[in-house]
């Protein structure tokens, strides 16, 4: 065969390898690796622009900016359906990430966690529960966030920007108390350094008048399903409605405060979009 004919079968080879391959790396999360992406020098002041970093003395702040680094250098944050991870977005979830574990035993932040999967918008996921007659339903369900097992942690972007502008929902804190409660071996929905008798007294009496209000004002109904998701309801109400916590629910409102050590009643919110999805 002639030489040339050799070759153009060579690049019609490659051509076609591309194509085959071309819509599999698309599908990839679009983020740089782990430890490849330094930190901007004005890293500190960014956190600080945060609506929940003005709750933190300066000891805490110390603390926060040691977690915030050993977080982002561990934690692979990866983008997924074209969103792109910026130094804001990383810096964001590693702040949140790590303003609920200031009170935490000295160690690395979250040692279980090994990847933040950012969405753009609430996300499609399969059904994998049965319902009544003991059928998966073919439908997937939208989701706006997941946490897996203290390995994975899914958000939508979306809705952590109508977090930061004062929406009652705060996706990160909720997946990332799942996260705290996968630490804890010897309960459900809790974090590991409580105070155990006054936690489970006061978290009880809670869910329990959870459970009998249709319509609770300050708590979401969601946290009626089950200790670990009221757990997760409790920590977004604490850092989005403090003030409401603090008068309607005090004992529970001075238990997070104690726990977590973070004071929430007076927040200030964003008022732009920090990261357009």
């Amino acid at each position: 065969m002639p030489d040339d004919l050799l070759d153009y079968g060579w690049l019609i080879g490659i051509f076609a390898i591309a194509l085959i391959l071309g819509p599999l790396f698309a599908l990839r999360p679009t983020s740089q690796k782990r430890g490849k992406v330094p930190m901007p020098e004005d890293w500190k002041a960014r956190l600080a622009r945060l609506p929940h970093a003005a709750c933190i003395d300066d000891a805490q702040r110390l603390r926060w900016h040691d977690d915030v680094e050993s977080f982002w250098n561990r934690v692979t944050v990866a983008g997924c359906q074209g969103f792109w991870v910026n130094a804001d977005v990383r810096l964001t979830i590693a702040g949140y990430a790590c303003l609920l574990r200031l009170n935490a035993p000295k160690g690395p932040p979250y040692p279980q966690l090994k990847t933040v999967l950012v969405y753009p918008q609430p996300f499609l996921v399969p059904q994998t529960e049965p319902d009544e007659y003991g059928l998966v339903p073919d439908e997937p369900i939208e989701q706006i966030g997941e946490s897996w097992s203290g390995e994975r942690v899914i958000v939508s972007w979306a809705d952590v920007e109508a977090a930061l502008m004062g929406d009652a929902v705060n996706v990160l804190v909720h997946e990332f108390a799942h996260q705290l409660d996968d630490e804890s071996d010897d309960a459900s929905g809790a974090p590991p350094w409580r105070d155990a008798d006054r936690w489970a007294k006061v978290m009880q009496a809670e869910y329990d008048t959870l459970q009998r209000h249709r319509r609770p004002k300050v708590l979401d109904a969601y946290g009626k399903e089950s200790p670990e998701e009221f757990f997760g309801v409790v920590m977004e109400a604490y850092f989005q409605r403090g003030a409401d916590m603090a008068r309607h629910h005090p004992a529970l409102y001075q238990l997070l405060e104690a726990t977590f050590g973070l004071s929430t009643e007076q927040v200030t919110w964003r008022t732009e979009v920090l990261v357009a999805p």
